[in-house]
């Protein structure tokens, strides 16, 4: 068996959604990264502290990954490690990196983090080590497929018949932990639902289906289906959302409706752009296109020695540096991590918080709504309780 499932449960959003995504995305390498290599060192320094019942402090970085080691690293890996301590009781038995057999018919297989089988509850823990992307566990495919596979693999080690199915995400990195729970015949209705999906993936052909899902497919800046769906988008049909009953004052001005709809499509547009954008330009890097070329970028001045200039200035009466500044929250609590502290232990009393400013988003959106009226009636009850 390859090292990698054709149909991997970490792309489960896509191909049980676009049929045609494996296939396509075979033809493209899968290429790392920093940030991906980081997260095979954190999920390897896990394993061996996991298996030892040690502290992520503890042992010797695994080989291969020592560029990765410093304290900060982890402390990180040990906040995961002791919320998969935190799940285990006496009557516990942990897998570690333990893969599931999750539709072997479809060669769906998958590898987990961390699975405890205790008396009638199944718990899976899927380390996420990167700080990009917050990951959410509503909707999420590689939990339902992960939940599965643990389910259908190690549910005959329980003392009990497995009842629940919990799976975690632990993305130490965002300071996010979410959960979500399955019963055993929920878990199992799904993943009926998901069968004819993964059989039509796993055979191929069919059609293309473009969508959020296309953020991480390897195919997606080639993909014709998704230059026509973000076309077709950006080819607005204004009569689409135009109301026959309210004519707009002003024939020749967009109304507020047509504005909103065009709101709502720009960030699909805005990624598929920056996808093209950054795709052309390294093919133009390659080898010259045909309808392109390169010209040279902006002139920059700098300062060849800043030392000798910044003694010529001071000399003139001039001073030649910037205003001496507290580091920002993520450069602070780097730094006092990798001392060994918590920034709330050394100045949390100094330490307080104001809400930003109000994001625009589409009324689908899971946060709750800012409401204006009561956020300014909390603000003056505050200011008053102040001068009392």
């Amino acid at each position: 068996m390859s090292e990698h499932a054709k149909l991997s449960p970490s792309a489960g959003e896509r191909w049980l959604v676009c049929s045609v995504a494996p296939e396509r995305e075979s033809k493209f390498p899968d290429t790392t990264n920093d940030a991906a290599e980081e997260g095979v060192a954190a999920h390897a320094l896990a394993e061996v502290c996991l298996k030892a019942g040690i502290s992520a402090h503890a042992p010797t970085m695994p080989k291969g990954h020592e560029k990765w080691d410093n304290y900060e690293f982890r402390c990180y890996v040990q906040d995961y490690l002791d919320l998969v301590r935190s799940k285990m009781t006496r009557t516990s038995t942990l897998f570690v990196e333990q893969k599931l057999n999750i539709l072997p018919e479809f060669e769906i297989w998958g590898t987990a983090d961390a699975v405890i089988v205790d008396a009638h509850t199944l718990k899976i823990i899927d380390l996420k080590f990167g700080k990009g992307v917050l990951v959410d566990a509503d909707d999420n495919a590689q939990l339902g497929l992960y939940g599965w596979g643990g389910f259908d693999t190690l549910a005959w080690l329980a003392s009990e018949d497995i009842q629940f199915i919990e799976v975690t995400i632990c993305q130490p990195r965002r300071n996010n932990v979410v959960s979500k729970t399955f019963t055993a015949e929920e878990l199992t209705a799904w993943i009926k639902e998901q069968i004819p999906k993964a059989r039509k993936a796993f055979r191929g052909g069919g059609e293309a289906v473009p969508g959020a899902h296309c953020k991480w497919c390897r195919a997606r800046n080639v993909c014709k289906e998704r230059a026509e769906y973000n076309l077709a988008t950006a080819a607005f049909d204004f009569d689409m959302v135009a109301d026959p009953e309210c004519q707009p004052a002003d024939p020749t001005q967009l109304t507020e409706e047509q504005l909103v709809a065009i709101f709502k499509r720009l960030p699909t547009l805005e990624k598929w752009m920056k996808d093209i954008e950054t795709h052309v330009a390294a093919l133009a890097h390659d080898h010259p296109l045909v309808g392109l070329k390169w010209v040279a970028g902006k002139n920059m001045r700098y300062i060849t020695d800043p030392s000798a200039a910044a003694g010529m200035l001071e000399l003139a009466g001039i001073n030649p540096y910037s205003e001496r500044k507290v580091l920002g929250f993520g450069e602070l609590e780097k730094a006092v991590k990798a001392a060994g502290y918590k920034l709330a232990d050394l100045i949390g009393q100094y330490i307080s918080s104001k809400q930003g400013n109000p994001v625009l988003v589409d009324s689908e959106d899971k946060r709750p709504a800012y409401v204006k009226e009561e956020a300014a009636a909390e603000d003056f009850k505050d200011e008053l309780q102040d001068k009392a």
